[in-house]
């Protein structure tokens, strides 16, 4: 059992959210990186890919009432976080790849969003991660959001750190943004890309957006 598993059995579900959104301010300011994502009309649809405890998307849909989400993770616990006056707009798959959700009915997302989930891809396997997410959009136009940290620094080697020995995933590998950018456009050749604020205000954490599709 991982240190942040043992944390969650102790302190149960009345304190471990107030302990965990405390940790994870170390690391890293939530609401900047929602100021960064690009701008939606109300009913659009967002696939949040490897959702963790959805503490992102209650900020997400306190400033967006009207969207859509769908989290899927192939973890068997997600979306802990979530506010109950949440819940009903965000359709939780817990234990769920790319690939399965690729084979269901689904209504295609406006937004993919990917926050801290690629330095978790083995580096051998971030290609095939892509191309799940590729299958997954049948070439319709879409934003990829990706969240990550630019290695490099004390606090991205801090949250390496913190993924091995806390979380306890021993292969995680920090990946830049120009690395980001390469693999994805392996996948989406013409992909455009605009970097977003994020490492200004809150680095070495980094959002690129990135226009894929048909066209990209």
């Amino acid at each position: 059992m991982s240190l942040g598993s043992l944390a969650r059995k102790v302190l149960g579900k009345k304190f471990f959210p107030t302990v965990g959104s405390w940790y994870r301010s170390v690391f890293v300011d939530l609401e900047k990186v929602v100021d960064c994502l690009p701008l939606l009309p109300p009913g659009s649809q967002v696939l949040d890919i490897g959702g963790g405890d959805g503490e992102m998307i209650n900020i997400i849909l306190r400033r967006n009432p009207d969207l859509a989400i769908t989290m899927l993770d192939l973890s068997p616990s997600l979306g802990l976080f979530l506010k109950p006056e949440f819940r009903q707009r965000v359709r939780i798959l817990p234990s769920t790849s790319l690939r399965d959700y690729a084979a269901t009915e689904y209504k295609a997302p406006d937004l993919v969003i990917i926050n801290d989930v690629i330095h978790h891809v083995p580096i051998e396997d971030r290609r095939g991660f892509f191309a799940d997410i590729s299958a997954v959009l049948r070439g319709r136009p879409t934003t990829l959001f990706v969240k990550d940290l630019e290695p490099g620094y004390f606090r991205a080697t801090l949250s390496l750190w913190a993924d091995r020995y806390v979380s306890g995933d021993k292969k995680v590998s920090l990946v830049s943004r120009e690395s980001v950018t390469a693999v994805v456009r392996e996948v989406f050749p013409k992909a455009e890309v605009r970097a977003t604020k994020l490492f200004d205000t809150d680095g070495p954490n980094y959002a690129l957006v990135f226009a894929v599709g048909d066209s990209g």
